[in-house]
């Protein structure tokens, strides 16, 4: 009869095997929880950046779809105001909203050149006018903390122009831009609404602006932006009578204002260049949000030069 060997476990030896498959659950499940932990956060970024995508695309195509037509779209809504023979300004601004694909689109469409030029304002009355314009103009309970930080001097060339040897600029150049963009003019980090917790810098800006022309249409630009822009050359009482004249004279153009209401041919030049009665640079402000949560902003302005030739600039805050 063959003996028989029968292993038999002490009582320390049971207790290290019961340790280490315990030991063995822990690492099983501390790895499954960490892979999942990796896969939901890849499945989220996955899936976030599709929707940075599709807000990206949509942004985009709207864009390219709507600020070409920009002129036209608010040539015919001054058209249509005009019919109502309406004492108040033709309209500046314009409000709408799209879906695409899920995502939510806010869209401003605006007149740049229906709007006071801070650059323009800067060039022929200083900063402190600059400042108190842009509070005056700020919407009613304006949150903006005001920091202007030009790039140039009143009046001055830009550093590389001066570098080239070029003298003042003449009467048909125009200046340099002081303020390229709102960071130059608020603080940005200060700034903040009551509603939405930061600086929503499209409501705070219908009435100012850094880009445009610099020649303020008279038909949409806003009373006090009017009045802001005609100060640094007439008294401001003056310059309120030129703005009811304009507004209430049906067939009251920009050329029999300046010259009924300025004396001096001198002041009539100077406004002449900043005044108009069209526009050639609008924007497009675009929220886009999806699932409630909004994730892209954008600010592009579109200007044409003298050949007709459509230029953008985009910004997202």
């Amino acid at each position: 009869m063959r003996p028989r060997f029968v292993l038999r476990l002490a009582r320390d030896d049971a207790g290290y095997v019961l340790l280490a498959v315990l030991a063995a659950l822990v690492l099983v499940t501390t790895v499954l929880g960490t892979l999942a932990e990796i896969s939901l956060r890849r499945g989220l970024a996955a899936a976030d950046a599709e929707r940075q995508l599709q807000q990206r695309w949509g942004s985009e195509t709207l864009r390219r779809a709507i600020l070409p037509k920009a002129a036209q779209l608010f040539d015919r809504l001054e058209a249509a105001h005009a019919e109502r023979r309406g004492p108040d300004r033709a309209p500046a601004t314009y409000l709408d909203q799209v879906v695409l694909g899920g995502a939510t689109f806010d869209l401003l469409l605006a007149d740049e050149d229906a709007k006071l030029n801070l650059n323009t304002l800067y060039h022929m009355a200083g900063p402190s006018a600059v400042e108190q314009a842009i509070q005056d103009l700020l919407p009613a309970g304006g949150w903006g903390v005001i920091r202007l930080l030009p790039a140039v001097e009143p009046g001055q060339l830009s550093r590389s122009q001066r570098t080239l040897g070029r003298g003042e600029p003449s009467a048909d150049e125009s200046p340099p831009a002081a303020f390229r963009s709102w960071g130059e003019v608020f603080d940005l980090t200060n700034s903040i609404d009551p509603a939405s917790g930061g600086f929503a810098v499209s409501p705070a800006t219908t009435e100012i602006t850094c880009w445009g022309s610099g020649a303020l249409n008279l038909r949409r630009a806003a009373d006090g932006a009017v009045v802001a822009a005609l100060a640094p050359v007439v008294q401001d009482a003056a310059a309120r009578r030129m703005l009811h004249r304009y507004r209430n004279s049906p067939a009251m153009t920009l050329a029999i204002l300046l010259q009924t209401e300025v004396n001096r041919e001198l002041d009539r030049q100077r406004l002449s260049r900043r005044l108009s009665e069209t526009s050639t640079s609008f924007s497009l402000w675009i929220d886009a949000s999806m699932n409630g949560s909004r994730s892209i902003g954008q600010f592009t302005v579109i200007s044409r030069d003298a050949d007709g030739g459509a230029e953008f600039v985009t910004f997202t805050p």
